[in-house]
């Protein structure tokens, strides 16, 4: 079930990509992950989801559904913390906490994963999982509302 979790993680990386915002005159910071981000992670496992980013570290929110292949699809909701380095590099903790089974078996305690992310665009971050026997890798793209669209 660890390896599902893993696609959160995958997922949560994406966060680290901001609309232009956060950017330094010596590059990327904390501030350039804010926002909502759709996430899509493959691998041991595949997900999809949103992650909610405040700017300064933290993850604060979203939601991810996560099936390994086996049998167990999860939904479940997000926390964790995130670094971003001048040259848009960084590292993403997820904590992934089960709030749905929708078949098969489920953590049933919080699961934590490791990511490396960098940050590509003010829109899209790449992630790729750091946890041992786990291969995964996504992408996240910051959410526009409709109104907002080009």
């Amino acid at each position: 079930m660890k390896k599902m979790i893993m696609v959160a993680l995958v997922a949560a990386a994406g966060l680290a990509v901001s609309a232009g915002v956060g950017r330094s005159s010596s590059g990327f910071s904390l501030s350039s992950v804010r926002g909502t981000y759709a996430s899509t992670s493959h691998g041991t496992t595949d997900g999809t989801g949103t992650f909610i980013t405040d700017g300064a570290g933290k993850i604060t929110g979203g939601t991810e559904t996560v099936d390994d292949g086996g049998g167990n699809v999860c939904k479940g909701s997000l926390g964790g913390s995130y670094t971003v380095n001048p040259d848009g590099t960084g590292t993403l903790t997820i904590i992934f906490t089960t709030t749905a089974t929708i078949a098969g078996a489920c953590p049933s305690t919080p699961v934590t994963n490791h990511a490396a992310i960098v940050v590509v665009s003010g829109r899209k971050v790449e992630v790729s999982g750091t946890d041992p026997f786990l291969l995964e890798s996504g992408s996240l793209t910051r959410q526009t509302p409709p109104e907002n669209d080009d």
